[in-house]
């Protein structure tokens, strides 16, 4: 008996090792640590109250089990820390639990259709309705070569379980559906309609955790938010353009004692276009951007006419344009303005307009520079702090100096400067008006 322990044993190691010898592990990742500056934003130069000078540095790891053609299990590790930073590996001694899970799901093939399901990055009309990591699901159909048919799905919150307040948790849950087609009328043109569906019977654990915007509606309960829109990218020859335009239809219901009605319909709009032409070694750019806001007597009259950018704080939909404004590179902190005093949403674009003309210019094969000019008022009045109207911000000047110090090594230089109106000098304070401006580097690396 004993001459068949050695070959069964070799037999049966092989056996449940055999999976493994089809298994490829793919490692990835980015890296980046930042230095910068930011002065006066909040509007004046007498409190200093968001003056920061800061360093920080952020890890991510990504990791991928390839089992075959057909499956794959996809994980994506992020850590940050601030110099010097307690509670974070930048503090004295390191040692910060600072591990987050970003990405952590599996992506199989059924013929030609891919499924992905778990927590993932999900982008929608560009980020103006949805860019972030979420649990959910993505079905993407291939209809033909040339036409894909994403159908998605994401939990943006979960209620709970038993009762709260004597409802059922699960009305507390918000929920996101997304129809996201791409077409591809040749290799260089696409299109992308897509329609959403939010919906929630009650929003407000949602608001209280921070998911749902606190300043855009107040003390709302059911959500039934209806999107729909188109976006379109082409290149031919020197040129570059592209257009987004969204519309939101729908209903919120609100607090009569506050809005003195019990719902409101969504009305709110959105335009995006751009281009771009390539002269020699530069590249000059133009954009405008519109995002339609409320009135003193939208709501009165029973209409919510800004556009409404899902999400709270730093989560769901985010879309970055200037530096000072709009969250640049250096994205933790962003200047007040009279309807965001707080500077906590200038990724989400509502009750916007907004221009830039910029260029970028390759001086080396390793050196580029890029300078935009912005500029950006509200679609609508908003009130300031001495209680006038008003509805400028201002005109602001970004430089982005880029090196490649190695072939993967990568060093971003940055200036930023707002001549700052009305909307953000007396977004808190209606003295000692002051214009905001920013400098910083940044060393990153990808692999």
């Amino acid at each position: 008996m004993r001459k068949w322990v050695l070959p069964l044993s070799l037999i049966l190691t092989l056996a449940l090792s055999a999976p493994s010898f089809a298994l490829e592990n793919i490692f990835g990742g980015y890296w980046r640590t930042r230095a910068y500056t930011a002065t006066n934003f909040t509007g004046e130069n007498q409190t200093d109250a968001y003056d920061i000078n800061r360093i920080d540095t952020r890890t991510r790891l990504f990791y991928t089990a390839e089992f075959s053609e057909k499956l794959k299990f996809v994980n994506k590790f992020e850590m940050n820390a601030v110099w010097g930073g307690p509670g974070t590996y930048g503090q004295l001694g390191a040692d910060g639990a600072n591990v987050v899970v970003k990405n952590s799901y599996v992506d199989f093939k059924l013929s030609d259709h891919e499924f992905r399901v778990g927590v993932q990055d999900f982008t929608v009309a560009r980020g103006y309705l949805l860019d972030d990591d979420a649990a959910g699901f993505k079905a993407i159909f291939k209809a033909t070569d040339s036409i894909y048919i994403p159908i998605m799905y994401s939990k943006i919150y979960e209620g709970g379980s038993g009762k709260f307040n004597n409802k059922s948790a699960d009305n507390y849950d918000l929920n996101a559906w997304m129809l996201y087609p791409t077409i591809f009328i040749n290799k260089d043109t696409t299109l992308k309609p897509h329609i959403t569906y939010w919906q929630s019977d009650d929003l407000t654990k949602a608001e209280a955790s921070g998911t749902v915007s606190s300043i855009r509606v107040p003390g709302a309960t059911k959500l039934n938010l209806y999107t729909a829109g188109l976006e379109f990218d082409s290149k031919f020859d020197a040129f570059t353009i592209g257009a987004t335009g969204i519309f939101e239809l729908g209903s919120i219901d609100t607090p009569y004692a506050i809005y003195g009605r019990d719902s409101v319909d969504f009305k709110g709009y959105l335009f995006d276009a751009f281009g771009a032409m390539e002269i020699g070694p530069a590249t000059l750019r133009i954009k405008g951007i519109y995002s339609s806001g409320n009135d003193k007597d939208s709501i009165k009259n029973g209409n919510y006419d800004a556009f409404l950018n899902p999400g709270g704080y730093g989560i769901g939909a985010s879309y970055y344009w200037a530096e000072i404004m709009g969250w640049g590179i250096f994205d933790d902190f962003a200047i007040a303005t009279a309807d965001d005093p707080n500077g906590q949403y200038p990724d989400k674009i509502s009750n916007r307009i907004i221009g830039n003309l910029g260029a970028t210019f390759k001086v080396l094969p390793n050196l580029e520079i890029a300078a935009d000019l912005w500029y950006a008022r509200t679609a609508e009045d908003v009130q300031l702090a001495d209680k006038t109207y008003g509805n400028k911000l201002g005109t602001e000047f970004d430089l982005v100096v880029t090196y490649g110090i190695t072939e993967d090594l990568k060093l971003d230089l940055v200036g930023a400067y707002l001549w700052a109106d009305d909307v953000v000098n007396k977004a808190i304070y209606t003295t000692n008006a002051a214009n905001p401006y920013e400098f910083g580097a940044q060393l990153s690396i990808a692999f």
